[in-house]
């Protein structure tokens, strides 16, 4: 009898232990999307029975056991202070009205400040103050800006590296985890509405922005970032352009049924729509109020990042105008300050905060007024709802000309918006079966895979703590530099070796010709020409 009890109870424990691992995860970055997107992975590997340490800038109550945060607490103080005297608001409207390269500087020098303040945070203590000889067993990192916290790697003798990005997959994917470069001049940059049809002078202007990022980060912040680290680390620490590329894979946030299809190497792993959890009921009034929509119900949410406040009034005013124009329709809204809409019409409830995973699947809602962040647009086809597109800034003006293309999406200008043209948008979306049909058709290719998003991305990490020495997945081309990288050195040898042809064989031509010639006499009159001068 005490046997078996061993086996039933004790057993099933030991082996838990066993495959308790220690991970370090670092997501520094002050945005609650990529803190929504990293968190779900950091529960899913302690649902797992390992012991995750999450140093991030949010902070979450009441987390399992097993998993540890470490509140960077002053990172969103630091986007205040980044433009001082700026309030958020003014900042985001200014920010959506740079240009481009302007744009990339602005966000070159924003990832610097994050870089520099993080020792300005108690959390950043509390990670350093841990014993050098502390056994991770593996990294992970949040590797959509510079790789500031990657000092860590260093600090705990080299435990196996994986990045992570929310942001779809990132610019820097291709110098840091190799694959085909030329890719970059054929998918457009997150910055560009273009289709992946580009004409010859959209790609040149595609592959320019593309290369100046490059540039900019590989010449300028990564340097710039390195002394800053040696300074926050030791002098010791190796180059962090060395560092980051000890990662052995990269999971990205992009899928094809709704990102770009790209030629990736086996070391970049894509696991868009990993945060899609399974959908929870709403709460009994939500669910009421919804169900209540005599032709459906839509949610509206601009992300987490820019908040519905931050609207102009005129602005707020024309949308709420427009729902209610629109009585047959309920409409719900994620805004955070209930008291700058004073009239409520009464198809139109409004919260700061709303579980959007789980309204997208509510039977009842049958659009989403979206900014298009990536997140967003991956919770929405994968539940198939179709979208009113606000873009503001980033990837998400490139994210809705894409679903515009695949035929789930209309876009509405937030410079030009009025009453008339949202109203319009609505109803093309609401009342045209196309774009519930196209989206459908959107989310059967997202959904129709072998394993769920974040059950690859925990199969991923695992395999990398299971084979920690493992380099087989990572491309080759490192090995040739910058221009070999690139190809440029082919191309350009390729080219030198065309003119010398070119050349050598209109001397074999001419001779040719001059010898056929010299029997009518010309060449011996051209000689003796030459002969005189």
């Amino acid at each position: 009898m005490k046997s078996q009890f061993l086996i039933i109870f004790v057993m099933p424990l030991l082996i838990f232990d066993a495959n308790s691992l220690n991970i370090l995860f670092t997501s520094e970055l002050a945005s609650p999307s990529h803190h929504i997107f990293n968190s779900a992975l950091a529960r899913a590997l302690a649902a797992h029975g390992h012991n995750v340490t999450f140093i991030s800038a949010d902070l979450v109550k009441n987390p399992p056991e097993n998993l540890h945060y470490i509140h960077m607490e002053y990172q969103y103080q630091m986007m205040d202070d980044f433009m001082p005297g700026v309030d958020v608001a003014t900042f985001f409207k200014e920010f959506i009205n740079m240009g481009r390269l302007t744009n990339m500087i602005m966000m070159s020098g924003f990832g610097y400040e994050v870089c520099t303040e993080l020792t300005k945070n108690k959390g950043f203590s509390v990670i350093m103050n841990y014993p050098d000889d502390f056994k991770f067993d593996l990294m992970i990192y949040d590797y959509t800006m510079l790789p500031c916290m990657l000092g860590l790697l260093h600090k705990f003798n080299y435990p196996p590296l994986v990045a992570i990005s929310a942001f779809c997959n990132p610019f820097t994917t291709a110098d840091i985890f190799g694959g085909d470069k030329l890719g970059l001049t054929v998918k457009p940059h997150y910055m560009l509405s273009y289709d992946s049809d580009m004409n010859i002078l959209q790609r040149l202007d595609n592959g320019f922005l593309n290369f100046f990022e490059s540039l900019i980060r590989k010449y300028y912040s990564l340097p710039a970032i390195d002394k800053q680290m040696k300074a926050m680390y030791g002098s010791d620490l190796p180059y962090v352009g060395d560092i980051e590329k000890r990662a052995q894979i990269a999971l990205v946030n992009s899928h094809p049924a709704i990102e770009f299809a790209e030629s990736l190497p086996p070391n970049v792993i894509e696991i868009g729509g990993m945060q899609i959890a399974e959908p929870k009921p709403v709460e009994k009034e939500l669910d009421e109020f919804l169900n209540n929509g005599k032709k459906g119900s839509v949610l509206m949410s601009m992300g987490s990042n820019f908040k519905s406040e931050y609207l102009d009034e005129s602005v707020i005013i024309s949308i709420v105008e427009a729902f209610r124009q629109l009585p047959e329709y309920n409409f719900i809204w994620k805004f955070e300050n209930t008291d700058k809409i004073k009239e409520l019409p009464k198809n139109l409830m409004i919260r700061p905060w709303l579980s959007q995973n789980d309204i997208l699947a509510h039977k009842n809602v049958k659009a989403f007024i979206s900014h298009s962040g990536m997140l967003s647009t991956l919770e929405s086809t994968w539940h198939g709802v179709p979208i009113v597109g606000i873009p503001l800034f980033m990837d998400q003006i490139r994210n809705l000309k894409k679903s515009e293309n695949a035929g789930v999406a209309v876009k509405v200008d937030l410079q030009t918006i009025t009453t008339e043209k949202l109203k319009s948008a609505l109803l093309e979306v609401l009342e045209n079966p196309k774009y519930t049909h196209n989206m459908k058709l959107r989310s059967e290719l997202f959904k129709d895979q072998p394993q769920k998003p974040m059950d690859r991305a925990v199969w991923w990490c695992e395999y990398v703590m299971r084979n920690p020495k493992a380099t087989h997945l990572r491309p080759n081309e490192f090995n040739f530099g910058l221009l070999g990288s690139h190809f440029w050195d082919i191309q350009l040898i390729s080219i030198v070796l065309i003119v010398l042809a070119f050349k050598v064989l209109r001397c074999v031509c001419r001779k040719v010709c001059c010898k056929i010639c010299s029997k009518f006499g010309k060449c011996k009159k051209s000689d003796e020409k030459k002969k005189k001068e």
